[in-house]
């Protein structure tokens, strides 16, 4: 029994759809994300700690719930209808949140949080339905998804600043909430007429696809330790890096203070201007080595990041800025490589009547991954850093190794 493909046209409009509806929705999270801990601070008056603790539930759920809730996107035949009135919670959540109670505030992350839970899987499994396995289109729709997030990610943190100081904090989400229905309204384009689950029962599968002896289950748990490694990395970029950074470097640069949050705003930069470039050079080096093997190539770039600050780490004076800017550099070029590509390949490696359920376990994954790294970073100020960054070092090379060597089944049509 033949695929049943997607018309070329129809398959950019969803792809547009889907791009439109990540970045409306990164808009509306990353509003969230700048301002959440001091909402939780200065608006409703909680402690410092009790703050932090909400927000790190509140992720871990978002991140968590995408297992369950891509799941359901596998069994339950939803159809349009059913399927919007599911992501009501995302915009109940941040309308919720502009109501300054301590009990709504609560209620609308608990929305958020449930609303994520099928959200988040079922964008990427709107992706991985778009093209044919074997289609090499698949990478290049990953990158633009990964550069729609960006973009809403810049655009939501800086909008957010300047309402929540000039507007107030019910505007703030007011504004968010209407962000993530644009988004909603752009995911319901991209769906499937009929139902959001392609495949809602065994015996309605092609035999080729129920069971595909073209995909490695081996090349599938690889990439999930290569979403586990990255999401470590990322949680010493983002934490315990900028702290040793702010206390052992000279942050003068030709004469130019440079401030320690920079780093971060930089790695934003450094994504969205140099995604156009990937766009650009991904089918002359698929033709060159391949996409399971380019994922390694980013665990590559991940260990990097903490090899080039060795050499500053040994010394007792402060160390040049250069030295972090060069590890951001390297971050970005691992995350450019691991998070749109790995997704693709897990498309491409996974049977259909699964793929919500694996996109679920890979966001859950990096759950595990951010926690681990969070334990990790405790280690920098307990070591000679120069130990902490000789493990971190090894840990994404190791991983490197395992993916670069795992067996590559399935092979891409051009």
């Amino acid at each position: 029994m033949p695929h049943p493909q997607v018309p070329s046209d129809k398959s950019s409009h969803r792809l547009r759809c889907l791009c439109l509806a990540m970045l409306c929705e990164r808009m509306a999270a990353f509003a969230l994300i700048s301002t959440a801990v001091q909402m939780f601070s200065v608006r409703l008056g909680f402690s410092a700690d009790d703050s932090l603790r909400i927000y790190g539930l509140f992720s871990a759920a978002c991140y968590l719930g995408a297992i369950p809730g891509g799941c359901i996107l596998d069994h339950a035949a939803l159809n349009r209808r059913a399927f919007v009135a599911s992501l009501l919670p995302l915009l109940l959540g941040y309308l919720a949140l502009a109501i300054p109670y301590r009990a709504a505030a609560l209620l609308g992350l608990t929305l958020l949080a449930l609303g994520h839970s099928v959200y988040k899987p079922s964008v990427q499994r709107t992706v991985g339905t778009l093209f044919p396995p074997t289609d090499s289109r698949l990478e290049r729709a990953q990158v633009l998804i990964h550069l729609a997030i960006n973009l809403g990610a810049a655009a939501g943190s800086f909008l957010a600043g300047i309402l929540v100081r000039y507007a107030g904090w019910e505007i703030t989400y007011a504004g968010a909430a209407l962000a993530v229905g644009i988004g909603i309204a752009f995911l319901d384009t991209s769906v499937p007429e009929d139902s959001i689950a392609c495949f809602p029962s065994k015996e309605s599968i092609p035999m080729d696809d129920a069971v595909p002896s073209n995909r490695s289950p081996r090349t599938i748990i690889s990439l999930h330790l290569a979403m586990l490694l990255f999401t470590l990395v990322t949680a010493q970029i983002e934490g315990a890096l900028l702290l040793w950074a702010d206390k052992h470097t000279d942050r003068f640069l030709f004469g130019f203070e440079f401030p320690i949050a920079w780093l971060i705003t930089l790695a934003a930069i450094l994504v969205l201007v140099l995604s156009p470039v990937q766009l650009f050079l991904l089918p002359k080096m698929s033709r060159i080595i391949s996409t399971q093997r380019l994922v390694a190539c980013g665990l590559v770039f991940g260990s990097l990041c903490f090899a080039v600050l060795i050499p500053a780490a040994q010394t007792m004076d402060r160390t040049s800025i250069v030295w972090p800017l060069l590890s951001i550099l390297c971050f970005v070029l691992a995350e450019l490589l691991i998070a749109p590509l790995g997704l693709a390949l897990l498309h491409r490696s996974t049977p259909k009547q699964f793929l919500g359920l694996v996109t679920g376990l890979w966001y859950g994954v990096g759950a595990l991954g951010y926690f681990v790294g969070g334990e990790v970073g405790t280690l920098w100020s307990r070591w000679p850093v120069q130990n902490v960054l000789v493990v971190l070092t090894i840990l994404p090379l190791l991983g490197a190794v395992v993916l670069w060597f795992t067996k590559e089944r399935q092979k891409r049509a051009p």
